[in-house]
């Protein structure tokens, strides 16, 4: 604010300034705000419902964004701070061979000599275990990365999900929204009022319904492509709950034998998933990747007049699996 005053900056148009760290966690406040929303049945129909998980996409794949480029800078900083820490012992080593050098000429004693030698001599595993300790995994490094995984996982479910919804829409197994929606007021109005709280920020900016309409708009996506798609998104969702069930352990397992900064319990207090809810988010992977198997070998026939779809969320609370019968 003090920087805005002296430089006589228009603080509606001047947005304020954050850190990433700043952005990183009010990103994940607006996630979390939005799949709160879908848990406690505010979407309660697929239009809502795809609003939300394409907005909650967004929200993933910027948080993932700005997770990497302070994991970039954490590493530069790790790097400088090695290059650093070489150069000063180089240094030091330059300095004692000065000083050997120095005794020599005044005519020491042998074992002056013997002593000075040794203490100059640099250790030969210094360098080598310096560049050890700059790239070993810690146990926060481990945590960050379950974390950064864990935020892949979700973008994948909500991003299958919205192209599965879509898909259905093209095969017109999902009615049209109802005309009575929007006899008071506008989708625009519908989708602004959804996401209301975010306009108050300055950063990240938020959602326009125009983003909105641009971003979900799969009219130029042939029914295959889409269908392929939201297939490998839910395939890699599952891929990723194989690594992270590898890496989860019970919690009987004995914690002496575990290397934290390879694997960890589940009742670890510092860990961003719990087991139960990977075995819940593989369920959702696996139920719609069967279901749009199904929805790809009956457009492959004849479609069927009695077919209906079901969205539940009986598998998890936030993702939902959408049934084919």
């Amino acid at each position: 604010e003090k920087f805005k005053v002296e430089h006589e900056l228009d603080p509606k148009t001047t947005p304020s300034y954050a850190t990433n760290y700043v952005i990183l966690n009010t990103i994940r406040l607006m996630e979390r705000h939005v799949g709160l929303g879908i848990e406690l049945g505010l979407y309660p129909n697929w239009y809502d419902l795809s609003t939300a998980l394409w907005y909650r996409d967004f929200l993933l794949s910027a948080l993932i964004n700005v997770r990497g480029s302070i994991e970039r800078e954490r590493m530069q900083r790790r790097e400088m701070d090695l290059r650093i820490k070489l150069e000063e012992e180089e240094e030091e080593r330059k300095a004692k061979t000065q000083l050997l050098q120095q005794s020599k000429k005044k005519g020491k004693t042998k074992k002056t000599k013997k002593s000075s030698k040794l203490l100059a001599s640099p250790s030969p595993t210094t360098s080598a275990l310096t560049a050890e300790s700059a790239v070993k995994t810690t146990e926060e490094d481990f945590e960050d990365r379950l974390d950064y995984t864990s935020l892949l996982l979700h973008r994948n479910l909500c991003r299958g999900l919205v192209r599965y919804i879509a898909a259905l829409r093209q095969a017109e197994l999902l009615c049209d929204p109802p005309a009575s929606i929007t006899m008071f007021t506008t989708h625009q109005k519908r989708f602004e009022k959804r996401f209301e709280a975010f306009s108050t920020l300055y950063q990240p900016p938020s959602l326009s319904y125009e983003d909105y309409v641009r971003g979900s708009d799969f009219s130029s996506v042939q029914s295959k492509d889409l269908l392929s798609s939201s297939t490998d998104c839910f395939r890699s969702g599952k891929g990723i709950v194989d690594w992270l069930l590898n890496v989860v352990v019970v919690e009987s397992c004995d914690g002496s034998t575990i290397d934290k900064t390879d694997k960890r319990k589940d009742d670890d207090l510092y860990i961003s998933i719990r087991r139960e809810e990977i075995m819940a988010l593989a369920k959702v992977c696996v139920t719609n990747s069967l279901f749009l198997h199904k929805l790809a070998s009956a457009k492959a026939g004849q479609k069927n007049a009695s077919t209906s779809v079901a969205v539940e969320f009986k598998a998890h609370k936030q993702y939902c699996t959408i049934s084919i019968t």
